[in-house]
């Protein structure tokens, strides 16, 4: 078949129908990436065989949503809350927090690219960058790892060290996270932000803000991912070091689930890869339908 040019009305302007585009929009929404190319072509080559050169966009989008109905009716109800979405241009911050070792780097990369969001960032990245700017006599817990946050007391505590130690550590690198959603916000960028320290008692609320606590349950299950993370990352990454602090690590994934039941932050067991994104990308969908409708 030649390779015709289908135009679509934005009503402000027209751009070429693209099968990698369209098929971005419908892996946002849930399909798998290969249904969801072979999708965009059929969808390409019926238009071209009907000889349409030009078609609105509302009728596309009518069009995919009869298509993916066919397939899955929530991939389809997903599909028109990420189109409203792009054409609106709504900013949506995704926050995953969760304690060390669960997986959260992971689910927020596969995150990104599903949604089609270009901005991701580690809060170990906001802590390094605090570092760099404040001295370690002013906010010592920084200059840590988070579960060895405790160190840097030197003063009495009757609540769990190890727990203070992290809290005062969060707080202060809350202080960057909350900078960066203001400004993702303030400019209609879409954000994703995934670290330990997303206390969600600590954290900006915002209707544009989709906050989801991942946590680990069994301590053999955290102490193999551990193992796994150093084998596949190219860097050095000492998985004994953490091994060794599991039980610090435990207690700060306690504390992270209180805050998170206290503040009504929705929590996923990150037992399958799979099913974990499918949930996120759910709790996701059903705020963004919430503020738009």
């Amino acid at each position: 078949m030649a390779n015709s040019t289908i135009m679509i009305d934005k009503k402000r302007f027209r751009e070429p129908y693209s099968r990698w585009k369209m098929s971005e929009s419908m892996t946002a929404a849930g399909l798998d990436s290969l249904t969801a190319y072979q999708l965009s072509v059929s969808i390409y080559e019926d238009l071209v065989e009907q000889g349409v050169t030009l078609i609105p966009i509302d009728e596309l989008r009518s069009l995919v949503l009869e298509r993916l109905s066919a397939h899955e009716p929530k991939v389809a109800k997903r599909f028109m809350t990420w189109s409203r979405i792009r054409h609106e241009r709504v900013p949506v911050i995704i926050l995953l927090g969760g304690a060390s070792g669960i997986g959260k780097s992971s689910v927020a990369l596969e995150l990104a690219h599903v949604l089609g969001i270009k901005q991701v960032i580690g809060t170990d990245t906001i802590r390094e960058i605090m570092k760099n700017i404040v001295a370690p006599n002013l906010i010592p817990a920084l200059y840590h790892s988070s579960y060895e946050a405790w160190r840097s007391i030197a003063y009495s505590v009757k609540e769990n060290k190890v727990v203070v130690g992290f809290r005062e550590q969060a707080a202060a690198v809350s202080a960057g996270v909350n900078a960066a959603i203001e400004r993702s916000l303030k400019e209609g960028i879409s954000l994703i932000l995934e670290g330990v320290h997303l206390v969600p008692e600590l954290v900006s609320q915002h209707p544009n803000v989709v906050m989801v606590l991942l946590h680990v349950e069994n301590t053999e299950t955290h102490r193999s991912r551990f193992i796994s993370r150093a084998e596949a990352t190219h860097y050095h990454r000492d998985a004994q070091q953490y091994i060794d602090s599991l039980e610090a690590i435990g207690e700060i994934q306690a504390y992270l689930k209180e805050s998170a039941q206290r503040v009504g932050v929705p929590v996923i067991e990150n037992k399958d890869f799979e099913t974990t994104v499918s949930a996120i990308l759910d709790i996701t969908t059903q705020q963004m339908l919430r503020i738009m409708d």
